[in-house]
Formats: C-alpha cells, sequence, structure tokens
C-alpha cells in the first residue's frame, strides 16, 4: 500500500466514522435517592481534596501557542506524557462543575468560569488534535490510534458526559468522534495476553473503558451492540488465568472457557509488569471495575465479567496492606512508594461493587495519607516535589477523587467488619511468601526476583522496598559495577506461623557463592543467616551483603524527623538527604528508630550510605550489616563471611 492511498484511507475512514455517529442525548444519570449516612463524610473529605487541587492544576493551564483560544496544562505535544495530564485534569474539572458542594472560594474560580473559560478550551483542544480533529500538537503530529490513547480518550468521554446538558454542540460533535474513533479501533482488535514479565492485564482494563463510555455517549447508535460486547471482552480478557482455559463457571451466560483469550493473571492471582510480581498493576482492576458505574448511574445491569478473579487480586492486596495506607513490596518497587492516596479508588470500588468487608477501613487508611500529604502544601498539591516522577501523578488522582465521590454518591449498603490478615500467606506462582505477626511484615522471594525484607507494621514503615534486600552486592578487581546475581536454589517451607527459607544466590558467574538461611518464627523473630563462599581464586574490591533500605525522606508525613540508629547503645542521627557515610564495627546490637530492632551474637562490621537525592519517588539510604570495603583477595573455597542476625519489629 502507498502511503498515498493509506492517508486516503485513514481520511475516509475518519469521515465515515463522523457522518454515521448518532444523533440524540448521551444517557441521562440516574442517581439513587437515598445512599448510607456513612458515605457522606467520605464524600465530603474526597470533595475538598479535588477542590483544593483546582488552583494548583490552574498555576499550570495555559494558551496554546497556535491558538489561544484554546488552553492546555503541558507542552504541546501528541504522546502519553502531553495528553493524558490533559485530559485527566478536564474530566476532574468536568466532575467540579457538575457535581457537589462547589466552593469558589477553595478553587479561586466561580463555577461557570471554570467550566466555560477554562474546562470547555482545554476539551476544544484535545478534540481539535486528535486524528479525527483538524489540528496537530505542537510536534506536527495528532494525538491517537496509539497504544493508550483510548484510556485518554475516554477521560474526554466522561468530561462530556457529566457536562452534557451545558455542552456546546461543537464538543458534543467532537468528543464523540474521538470516543467512536477510539471505541472502533478496539472493538476490531483481539485482546493480547502475557502471563510473565510484561502482563497484559491493564492495557485490556484501560481499552475496556473506552467501549463502555461510547455506549453511555451514543446509546442510539447502530454501532452499540458491537461496543457493548466488545466490552464484556476485553474486560473479562484482562484478569484470566491459567485455570480459566478449562473453567466451567458461567459469566455472563456462558463458560469461562468459551471466552478464554489467553491468561494475563496467574493462578495464584499475582501478575507481573516490569519484570516482577507488581502489586501497583494488581490494582489495575479498578480500570474496568470502575466502568459498573456506568451501569449503575443508568439503570443497567453490569456484566459479570468485571468482578471475574477481582476477589482473589483484592485478597493477595490485602496481605501487603501497610498501616499508613500503602503496601509492602515483596519484589520491590519501580514506581513512586508513597501511592498511598490513589489507593483509595480501588478499596471504595470492593467496597460498593464487591461488598468486601475489609475494604472501608483500608479505603480510610488512604485518606488519612492523603488529607495529610494535601495539608503540606498552600498550593493544594498532594505529592511533594520528588515523591512523584510520573507526569500524570497528579491528573490521575484528581480524576479519581472524582470517580470515588461518584460511586459513593450511588452507593448502597456498605460493610465494614475489618480484620487484619494475620500468619503466613504463600503465592507459589509468584515464589513469594509472607509471614504478617502483630508488629512487622516479614518476606522472602524466590521467582522474579531474590530479596527478603523485614518491614514494621507502623505508620512510619521504616523499610525502602529496595530490590537488592538481603542480597546486597560485590564488586570485583577490575569491575566498577557489582556481579550479577542469580539464584541456584531455593527450598521454602512453611506452616500456618512460620517460614524456613534455604536459598543458594551466586554472585557473579562462579565467582562468590552466598548461603542463606531466612526464617521467621510464631514469635515474630526474623533470622537472617548468610555465608559466602569464594568459588574461585577471586579479589574483592568491596562485600556489602545484607543490604537494610532505610528510608529517609525529608517531608514525608509518617516520618517525624531525621533518621535515628542506635548502634551498641550509641544514637546516630542521620539527616535526610545528607549522604552520611559510616562504617562501624563490633556491632551487636542495632536498632533503626522507631521500630526495627537487629541482634547478632557475633560482632558485625556494618556500613551506611545516606542518599543525597530522591530516586523513585522516595529517599533510600542503606545499610549494609556485613561489609568488607578494602581489596582482598579470596582463594577458592575460603569462606569470605558468615554472619546471623535476629530482627524484631517492636511497636512504635
Amino acid at each position: 500500500m502507498t502511503r498515498c492511498t493509506a492517508f486516503w484511507g485513514l481520511l475516509l475512514a475518519v469521515v465515515q466514522s463522523s457522518v454515521s455517529l448518532a444523533e440524540g442525548p448521551a444517557m441521562p444519570l440516574r442517581f439513587p435517592p437515598n445512599k448510607p449516612a456513612v458515605v457522606q463524610p467520605v464524600q465530603d473529605r474526597l470533595y475538598r481534596a479535588a477542590q483544593l487541587q483546582v488552583p494548583f492544576f490552574l498555576q499550570q493551564i495555559h494558551p496554546w501557542v497556535k491558538d489561544p483560544s484554546l488552553l492546555l496544562a503541558t507542552e504541546s505535544r501528541n504522546g502519553e506524557h502531553w495528553i493524558r495530564p490533559n485530559t485527566g485534569i478536564i474530566e476532574g474539572l468536568a466532575f467540579l462543575c457538575r457535581f457537589g458542594p462547589y466552593d469558589e472560594k477553595l478553587t479561586g474560580r466561580s463555577r461557570d468560569s471554570l467550566r466555560d473559560d477554562v474546562l470547555f478550551p482545554m476539551m476544544r483542544y484535545c478534540v481539535a488534535t486528535h486524528v479525527t480533529g483538524d489540528r496537530a500538537t505542537g510536534d506536527g503530529r495528532p494525538w491517537g490510534d496509539a497504544w493508550q490513547s483510548a484510556h485518554w480518550a475516554q477521560m474526554l468521554g466522561h468530561a462530556a458526559w457529566w457536562t452534557w446538558d451545558d455542552l456546546p454542540e461543537d464538543l458534543r460533535r467532537g468528543v464523540r468522534r474521538v470516543v467512536a474513533h477510539e471505541a472502533d479501533r478496539i472493538a476490531r482488535a483481539k485482546p493480547p495476553h502475557q502471563l510473565h514479565r510484561d502482563t497484559k492485564a491493564e492495557e485490556n482494563a484501560w481499552n475496556s473503558q473506552i467501549l463502555s463510555i461510547a455506549v453511555v455517549l451514543m446509546p442510539e447508535d447502530a454501532r452499540r451492540a458491537k461496543w457493548e460486547t466488545a466490552f464484556q471482552k476485553w474486560a473479562l480478557s484482562a484478569f484470566l488465568r491459567p485455570a480459566d482455559a478449562t473453567s466451567d463457571k458461567i459469566v455472563d451466560g456462558r463458560t469461562v472457557a468459551e471466552q478464554f483469550t489467553g491468561a494475563n493473571l496467574s493462578d495464584d492471582f499475582t501478575l507481573e509488569n516490569h519484570g516482577f510480581v507488581h502489586p501497583d498493576y494488581m490494582s489495575t482492576f479498578s480500570l474496568s471495575l470502575g466502568c459498573t458505574l456506568h451501569y449503575r448511574l443508568t439503570g443497567r445491569r453490569e456484566p459479570e465479567a468485571l468482578l471475574h478473579n477481582v476477589p482473589g487480586i483484592y485478597d493477595n492486596l490485602k496481605w501487603f496492606a501497610l498501616p499508613d495506607g500503602g503496601c509492602v513490596y515483596p519484589n520491590g518497587q519501580d514506581w513512586e512508594l508513597f501511592r498511598h492516596p490513589i489507593w483509595f479508588y480501588r478499596h471504595v470500588l470492593m467496597s460498593v461493587y464487591a461488598q468486601d468487608p475489609d475494604a472501608w477501613s483500608l479505603m480510610n487508611r488512604s485518606l488519612d495519607a492523603l488529607d495529610k500529604m494535601q495539608r503540606r502544601y498552600p498550593s493544594g498539591r498532594i505529592y511533594g516535589p520528588g515523591e512523584s516522577f510520573f507526569p500524570s501523578a497528579h491528573s490521575n488522582l484528581f480524576r479519581y477523587l472524582a470517580r470515588g465521590w461518584l460511586v459513593l454518591e450511588a452507593a448502597g449498603p456498605v460493610p465494614d467488619a475489618f480484620r487484619p490478615k494475620q500468619g503466613v500467606h504463600r503465592l507459589d506462582s509468584a515464589k513469594i511468601v509472607l509471614h504478617r505477626t502483630p508488629t512487622g511484615v516479614h518476606s522472602v522471594s524466590w521467582g522474579a526476583k531474590t530479596m527478603a525484607m523485614c518491614v514494621p507494621l507502623g505508620l512510619d514503615r521504616v523499610i525502602s522496598p529496595h530490590q537488592a534486600s538481603a542480597v546486597g552486592h560485590i564488586r570485583v578487581e577490575g569491575h566498577p559495577k557489582p556481579l550479577r546475581t542469580s539464584l541456584i536454589h531455593a527450598d521454602v517451607q512453611n506452616t500456618k506461623d512460620s517460614f524456613l527459607a534455604k536459598l543458594v544466590v551466586d554472585h557473579g558467574k562462579d565467582q562468590v557463592r552466598a548461603e542463606w538461611t531466612i526464617q521467621s518464627d510464631a514469635q515474630g523473630q526474623f533470622r537472617l543467616k548468610e555465608k559466602l563462599v569464594a568459588l574461585r581464586d577471586v579479589t574483592t574490591d568491596e562485600v556489602a551483603t545484607g543490604l537494610i533500605g532505610v528510608l529517609n525522606n525529608p517531608e514525608w508525613i509518617y516520618q517525624t524527623g531525621p533518621r535515628k540508629l542506635t548502634l551498641n547503645g550509641e544514637p546516630i542521627v542521620v539527616k535526610p538527604l545528607g549522604g552520611k557515610t559510616f562504617t562501624r564495627e563490633g556491632v551487636r546490637r542495632l536498632k533503626i528508630e522507631p521500630s526495627l530492632g537487629i541482634e547478632s551474637d557475633a560482632p558485625l562490621r556494618i556500613h551506611y550510605v545516606g542518599a543525597t537525592e530522591m530516586k523513585r519517588g522516595r529517599a533510600t539510604d542503606e545499610l549494609y550489616l556485613n561489609y568488607v570495603g578494602q581489596k582482598h583477595a579470596w582463594q577458592r573455597g575460603q569462606t569470605i563471611s558468615e554472619w546471623e542476625v535476629h530482627m524484631q519489629c517492636v511497636p512504635e
């Protein structure tokens, strides 16, 4: 096909999509007459947080240089980091322009001005620069037909739905054109699947949304049945497990096996993204499950597919939950660590739509963190500088505040009977074992990542999920980078209230072998033992194992000051981002204030490296329990080091 033929084919498809759009209204919203009294205080918190963010966003919104009548909040480009923040802000603003007890003293704008002078010009920019529009973004290309553009378009669709009665006719047509184009593209496609390293669960879940909002905006369109069928397929596909290939469970009138398109979720209800088991991506069921709101607000019955396998995923997330509203990350975390505010949304969905008795309390933990985080800044921003590096972090939270409020506005009875998880939880597909005690969470992972942690169950979690936790690193002569590690053998046994893991990990190829014994007992004690042996003659420049990542953040809400360590009774204060580095010999007792105690029968040589900058949204100092810093030659078979510690989490 020539470029000319392809161009005219695309143009014809756009024209056909435009002319076939059905006229008539969007589906009207129908709120139930009564909602539980318990939801109103939560709605008030969500609405206030959303309003307080408006001044922060207004500081960013500016006229487009190519057309000052159009507004945007970013540089004008066609990719994710430039379109998605705009559509997220648009969705949040549209919510405030339509619903709730609006207070212009908090936003700095009247509701009419926010709608007419900010929201609509932003929507016109996004409509004009989509592939169905007549403009290109500042980089010379329109947005759309991209891996994530259906996700951005559905935000625009929600904004149009919520403001439909006030929406000018040109925006009604324009948004419908954008949404129909992206919905048709997804409806024609086949849901992908991938079990290891890079799940397609999130992508399938976000793509499902455009199909649902297309039906809401264009209920009289001839394509409605096609969109509805595709929505159910994409939503179900997102969180299918290998076991579903033979499942005779009936979902939406057919067995799951008949509808199986491939697995994105392991049989233990975990999934992998970015190359490891990732709780953040496990929570992306909120993308498709959130479409339940479309059905509840329009008097329709939602597909059963929206909750398929979701309770199993959520149960795992409850095992990972921490008192501060965040998560423990047994495989580490490469996104921001302090994502507490946004997690409220998954808990709201599970409370209202799945009737989960634990979700309401977990939601309130997240909202407590959100409130404290927002109170730090007069601008209304929630994430502090350095706590987030994702361009859409603020706008994502803004629009989830809106959706959470609406979910509660249409809520039925809300159960609240929280029972904290305790005991051992083993995930065989993920190769992770967790032990939740009354004071801590002990974890070992021997799959995508090999690491171990002892995390206190307090508001100040103390421990950072460093992906080299316990393993540490070894550098050899002539190689500035640490040796790569590989798991050689794992034997992990557990009871209902203890586990014992024996792991063999090699540093480099046939260079240094680490033999680990990691034990968590019924009394809440975590024991870590390591023996390092040279597998051949080798000269090390640095041996630094037994790593504990220590959170030491300058403005985090639950850290009350500089991190304090006590070594054999001697207090040492480590200021956040100060880069303080020290080595101590003969250490038998060590405490990381306020809640993690460490003891050793034999003296340790420890090494502490203070962070100098925020990385991945937090400041992580590194404490090594076993350290040989000088150059040293080892003979084959020689024991480099052998040590053992006992850790105990203590109440704050």
